[in-house]
């Protein structure tokens, strides 16, 4: 109890109450830049501080690792744990001291896998990362005979996903489907979900749609975790899909409903993947008793980018009712700049940047956000050609490269031996002489292959992760297959060397592969790299810089096409462009061209509708 003092002085007084209301459900709507974070932390440590309950009694659910890890940092620095290996292991850190801080699908993974002989599944599923169920899609339709020119995979892909994010699995889909497509995407759902069932695989969707089914249809599972978690804290609600909202409530004790979400319906941008807002608009009504609180003091921005944004989200026309005001200076007005082409906007911004570098600024205080990814190649070129660093979040990721998926394909084989979709990526690799044909007939070169896979499969109960990938690269070879005396070689070397130095973070290679599947863009942000940040908007979201430049402001851009005759999508198109002018601290730059080449055709454009918007005496027109 002697920490309580500490926990709250560092609060204002929406937060404080906040963190004290610790029973039954709490709703905190917590605006862009309030100290969403700070409360959450700080509730937690409270609720332990307090005694309620201890730290293997809350489920605290993120939508990032990243923000998990940052929770969890906070938490144990807050609780006063000593932090000497963090920074060496995190991971490991996290798993022994907060196991239930996480993501919903490592939530999900860990249950899955708890629970895993009760329910009848194979405990060293295999997940299915975004790459593989499209590779699975592609083999699929190869072999239909369906041309994926005609029937595109990323397409029937995302009609899958959409399906399971509603609970529905191909039998239950089939009654919606419309139209020629929807019936291909639906026999094309059949196959996929056998052959995840064949490959004892799970891909991200089915890791909540499973978890949802077995705490359905096991009352006791379902009682044992509700007693387990005394309370339950949901960060970005407003982000929730079905499935996510249906496993939160059968996750929460309904004696008590000690349920507490966080969000902000303002910041909503991800409808396009089945996030529905109203879960978040609806709190109250699906708990009657719930206590509402609002965090509206904003401690990022300066008065003048939260007037804009504010002018910007006014016009939202389902929202809960806050404002968010600061104490923060004025600052410099909002720079509205228009350029000739794409190439004046990318050479304005070059220029900007490094003028504000002069002004001692750091290449890391910039960020430049765009509405679709393919508005960087021209950004790129600029930069390149004036010398300025740049990091691209969500270009080639370190696990998408091609050696690093040939480990994990290894290691994902010798977790699971179902695993056959593994198996036939790393089967000639390093070449050994094994074709489809050698595979399907077997013989000595395949029998040889199976054995020295099974020796090191005997190896994993009594290894650690990094001994196992120690001993994998030494009996396949792997280092003389890819250094092959180029720098490119000793490159692809270096890589695979750090997924080892990664694996000493873990206990056991389950937690190592379940990691490094569930990784996404944003994770990989390091915010200590002295480079200006390229990125989207979506992908920007939950961080924050000194200066942002927020390019391509021009109807049918950004807005998008497909907003502008629609009013929900027109919603989040603007909630999209009021998170992205809240990321900035100090200065805000929003710029557009006169004309842009799209689908290799130069068109003249219109500014953005949403640059009007805002208050005239706020910005500064180039």
């Amino acid at each position: 109890m002697q920490q309580t003092k500490s926990i709250l002085s560092a609060l204002n007084e929406p937060q404080q109450i906040a963190v004290k209301a610790t029973e039954g459900p709490v709703l905190i709507l917590a605006g862009a830049g309030s100290g969403k974070t700070k409360c959450l932390t700080h509730r937690l440590a409270y609720i332990v501080d307090q005694k309620k309950a201890n730290l293997n009694e809350i489920l605290c659910i993120t939508f990032t690792n990243k923000a998990a890890q940052e929770l969890a940092h906070r938490i144990l620095k807050i609780l006063g744990y000593p932090l000497e290996s963090w920074q060496k292991n995190p991971n490991l850190v996290m798993r022994r001291t907060l196991p239930w801080v996480g993501t919903f699908h490592s939530i999900c993974v860990r249950l899955l896998r708890q629970e895993a002989e009760a329910i009848g599944m194979h405990k060293s599923f295999t997940i299915f990362d975004s790459d593989d169920s499209l590779s699975l899609i592609r083999q699929i339709l190869k072999d239909k005979n369906l041309d994926p020119k005609q029937y595109s995979p990323q397409a029937i892909r995302s009609i899958i996903s959409n399906a399971k994010n509603e609970l529905m699995g191909p039998q239950e889909y089939q009654q919606y489907v419309q139209g020629h497509f929807q019936q291909i995407a639906q026999e094309v759902f059949v196959s996929y979900q056998r052959e995840l069932n064949k490959l004892s695989a799970l891909d991200f969707d089915d890791l909540i749609g499973k978890t949802v089914k077995m705490l359905e249809e096991n009352s006791d599972i379902k009682a044992k975790y509700q007693s387990q978690f005394k309370y339950v804290m949901v960060d970005e609600y407003q982000d929730t899909n079905h499935a996510q909202y249906k496993l939160t409530r059968l996750l929460t004790n309904p004696k008590t409903n000690n349920l507490c979400v966080v969000g902000d319906d303002l910041q909503s941008i991800y409808g396009w993947r089945g996030a529905n807002f109203q879960n978040i608009l609806n709190f109250s009504k699906d708990f009657p008793s719930t206590n509402v609180i609002k965090l509206e003091q904003n401690y990022r921005s300066t008065k003048t980018i939260l007037g804009g944004a504010n002018n910007i989200i006014a016009k939202v026309k389902k929202r809960s009712e806050k404002k968010l005001w600061t104490d923060n200076e004025a600052g410099v007005p909002i720079t509205i700049y228009e350029g000739n082409n794409a190439y004046a906007e990318a050479d304005f911004i070059v220029t900007e940047i490094k003028a504000l570098k002069g002004m001692s600024y750091s290449w890391q205080d910039f960020a430049v956000l765009y509405r679709t990814n393919a508005q960087s190649r021209t950004l790129e070129e600029i930069f390149l050609a004036e010398g300025v660093p740049y990091r691209l979040i969500g270009a080639l990721r370190f696990y998408e490269r091609k050696e690093i998926k040939d480990i994990l394909a290894y290691l994902r084989f010798l977790m699971n031996s179902n695993d056959t979709h593994s198996l036939a990526r790393i089967i000639n690799v390093p070449p050994r002489g094994i074709g489809p044909k050698t595979l399907q007939k077997g013989g000595e070169k395949v029998d040889t292959f199976m054995e020295q896979m099974q020796q090191l499969r005997e190896q994993i109960p009594t290894s650690q992760p990094h001994a196992i990938v120690e001993n994998l690269l030494r009996v396949i070879k792997y280092r003389d297959f890819v250094v092959d005396g180029t720098e490119e070689g000793e490159s692809r070397w270096e890589n695979v060397e750090e997924l080892k130095n990664l694996a000493f973070e873990f206990d056991n290679l389950d937690d190592f592969l379940e990691h490094v599947a569930l990784v996404s863009d944003v994770d990989n942000f390091d915010s200590l790299a002295d480079a200006v940040t390229l990125m989207t908007l979506h992908a920007s979201k939950g961080l924050e810089f000194t200066t942002i430049f927020m390019t391509g402001l021009e109807e049918g851009l950004f807005p998008h096409m497909r907003a502008i005759d629609d009013d929900t999508q027109m919603d989040e198109e603007r909630r999209l462009c009021y998170v992205g002018m809240t990321r900035a601290r100090k200065r805000l730059y929003m710029t557009y061209a006169r004309s842009r080449m799209i689908h290799g055709m130069t068109s003249t454009t219109l500014a953005s509708r949403f640059l009007n918007e805002i208050d005239s005496g706020l910005t500064d027109r180039i």
